[in-house]
């Protein structure tokens, strides 16, 4: 999932303004593949185990003392969706914790990437939620 320019953006309750991109990528932590008797490609694969990444772009207009951590735990909660009506928008919820806070200093300003890992309330739940709105 990939979202440019979110209409709102919270972390725990608190807004993040300035939000030009959250990308959320799936990734196999474990595979199976198999291999058949009669070939060398392969007739079975699995992922029984996945990590869910999520990386959250901001342009910071002014001076931030205070910014989460690495080890922080909350829920990003942010509304996507495309036209100017209600019509298909979306509100997305994580529970996450940050495992990095990068900083990007470009000429067209500074650029906060937070890096977090989703984590399920139950290890069997998708810890990403989508509904309409």
């Amino acid at each position: 999932m990939f979202v440019l320019a979110p209409e709102s953006v919270e972390f725990d309750g608190d807004p993040w303004l300035g939000v030009e991109s959250i990308a959320i990528d799936r990734i196999a932590s474990r595979e199976v593949v198999e291999v058949g008797d009669l070939g060398p490609h392969v007739v079975f694969a699995d992922v029984p185990e996945q990590r869910v990444s999520v990386k959250v772009t901001r342009k910071i207009e002014r001076s931030e003392l205070g910014s989460v951590a690495p080890g922080d735990e909350g829920e990003l909660q942010f509304r996507a969706g495309f036209g100017r009506t209600d019509a298909g928008w979306l509100n997305v919820t994580v529970g996450v914790v940050v495992t990095r806070v990068d900083h990007d200093f470009n000429r067209n300003g500074v650029l906060r990437v937070v890096t977090m890992v989703a984590v399920s309330p139950n290890g069997v739940t998708d810890p990403v939620t989508v509904e309409g709105v």
